[in-house]
């Protein structure tokens, strides 16, 4: 089940679901809540080769949006992460939407990773990916409310521990490949 605008809200001031630095009531939307792109984005460096059987570190290119214009070109894809961390209890999945406005720009905001795990154990900052599929070049800016979250109620409570490589994410963070083969432990 989802959570409405008024459940939203009511968990929100109970402290059940906690959002940082700041928040404002405004950005709870009927299904959901909008939230914004932090000030930090990496772009992957071309010309790179991903073998999950034998992988390496990725080079990445960080843009800090307060300090440099960055404009996003048709085609091009990025990885930024939101301006709000979030925190609910076990039985609380946030899940990362797209936002209507920005869609029809031609922008995405999630590749297929829409589960954002490990909010029950402390802040978390969920990561974007952000394509430009559309035709129009897109600058962005710092706080731009890039997309949204749903929060589904669990039938029970997550009891498994969450994966170590991304825990306490609080900023971008680049793909953990070698976590992810299990190469590295």
């Amino acid at each position: 089940m989802f959570l409405s605008h008024t459940t939203i809200e009511k968990y929100i001031d109970e402290g059940k679901i906690l959002i940082k630095p700041d928040f404002d009531k405004k950005d709870i939307r009927p299904v959901g809540l909008r939230i914004h792109l932090a000030k930090d984005i990496l772009i992957p460096e071309p010309g790179q080769t991903v073998d999950l059987q034998d992988p390496k570190e990725l080079a990445y290119t960080e843009v800090d949006l307060v300090q440099e214009e960055f404009y996003l070109e048709p085609g091009a894809f990025v990885l930024g992460s939101t301006y709000e961390s979030i925190q609910t209890p076990r039985d609380i999945l946030p899940l990362l939407d797209g936002r209507s406005t920005i869609a029809r720009l031609g922008i995405t905001t999630h590749v297929t990773a829409s589960a954002i795990d490990g909010t029950f154990e402390a802040p978390f900052a969920p990561v974007v990916e952000i394509k430009n599929v559309g035709n129009f070049k897109m600058r962005l800016h710092f706080k731009d409310p890039i997309a949204m979250l749903l929060f589904a109620q669990l039938s029970a409570p997550v009891v498994q521990e969450m994966q170590s490589q991304y825990r306490g994410q609080n900023k971008v963070a680049p793909p953990n490949i070698k976590f992810q083969t299990g190469k590295d432990h």
